[in-house]
């Protein structure tokens, strides 16, 4: 900030000349009025343009800039700008299948099943081939116990399993609370044939005594497995010992 003696100077540059030198401005007036040959060469016109264009994004980019909003938006605790950023979105393109999963996403973590189920279904009638646009709203549907709907949303699309074993995870689950345990147990022996995963040996065991098969040995192999929760390995372990009870007698 320019101090008090910098403003004092400027306001005196500024003021009227003082009579002295007014009056040796006076004298040098017919000076100034000579006849002087003109040595200054014209300076060519130049012409001042200003030059305005819009830049568009492409449509990468544009989603990119969304989504930000929307990341600043749920920080900030405001759902509904993050709502409206994902659905003007949508309006845009579409074929977004990100941000439809996104939005669907916050409206069922909102309690708005029916808005978030409403959007994933558009979603299929755009793409019927989104596996994961198919494997949302067959959890929104088992969220809802609609295990049959569920199933059929799953049996609709047969993307490649192994990238897509939640998928046929929940369709192998869908099916055994469906009370169709072969097509179940048939789904649980592809999944176990790309990873010995504990619930899938359960899920299979359970189908097994469901049709009276020996399910003993799936049920084993899901106790000896380290990523089956405490509450399913108790469970396991009852239904193991009452087996072998029951073999006794």
């Amino acid at each position: 900030m320019k101090g008090a003696r910098y403003w004092s100077r400027m306001l005196l540059m500024l003021l009227p000349l003082s009579s002295a030198a007014q009056a040796q401005a006076s004298d040098e007036e017919g000076w100034a009025q000579a006849e002087w040959p003109d040595h200054t060469a014209a300076l060519p016109a130049t012409e001042s343009t200003l030059s305005i264009s819009e830049v568009t994004l492409s449509r990468a980019d544009w989603l990119a800039d969304i989504g930000r909003q929307v990341d600043a938006a749920l920080d900030a605790g405001d759902w509904a700008r993050a709502e409206f950023r994902l659905a003007r979105a949508l309006t845009e393109y579409p074929d977004a299948h990100g941000a439809r999963l996104r939005l669907a996403s916050l409206q069922f973590g909102r309690g708005a099943l029916e808005q978030a189920r409403a959007q994933l279904q558009q979603g299929l009638e755009l793409d019927p081939d989104q596996a994961d646009l198919r494997l949302a709203l067959a959890r929104l549907l088992a969220e809802q116990q609609r295990y049959n709907a569920a199933l059929q949303v799953l049996d609709d699309s047969r993307p490649p399993l192994p990238l897509h074993l939640d998928y046929y995870s929940l369709k192998a689950d869908m099916a055994r609370r469906s009370g169709q345990c072969e097509q179940a147990a048939a789904t649980y022996r592809l999944l176990l044939a790309q990873s010995r995963v504990g619930a899938w040996w359960l899920g299979l065991g359970l189908c097994q005594r469901q049709l009276g098969e020996d399910f003993t040995s799936a049920f084993q192999r899901a106790r000896a497995s380290t990523d089956l929760g405490m509450a399913s390995q108790r469970f396991v372990e009852q239904q193991l010992e009452q087996y072998g009870t029951a073999q006794t007698h």
